[in-house]
């Protein structure tokens, strides 16, 4: 089977990210190298298929730390990790963080907002009577 190969402008206009992005991903090994070197280096449709789930995934809410770590379990487990099970984590000060899942409503956000700013503003106290 010949997969078509994409220069790093195609991969860009196709995906809408940039260069710096693409690179970066390709750096901490959420995606493999381009085929070839420099300027002549190419990508395929298995770039682009990874491309385009890094970018449904960070719509989703996801960080890339999380998007590492979803994209671990391989294509075939990726359908049985739930997006439930990604969390923001908020600290409120040194070694005390909250923990959000990362489907709640926006309503509930905006509640969760409230409470994280309450609890540094406790935190802030809490060490400025130390």
């Amino acid at each position: 089977m010949n997969k078509k190969q994409y220069t790093i402008e195609e991969i860009c206009s196709l995906t809408g990210m940039t260069r710096r992005n693409i690179r970066y991903y390709v750096q901490i090994g959420l995606i493999d190298p381009p085929a070839g070197r420099g300027r002549g280096g190419f990508y395929n449709d298995s770039h682009l298929d990874k491309l385009r789930q890094i970018k449904s995934l960070q719509s989703k809410g996801m960080n890339l730390a999380s998007i590492t770590e979803y994209l671990k379990h391989g294509s075939a487990d990726t359908d049985k990790v739930s997006l439930r099970e990604v969390w923001s984590k908020y600290e409120i000060a040194p070694g005390i963080e909250i923990s959000i899942r990362g489907d709640i409503e926006d309503i509930h956000r905006r509640k969760v907002s409230q409470i994280i700013q309450v609890a540094r503003a406790i935190a802030k106290e809490d060490s400025s009577d130390e």
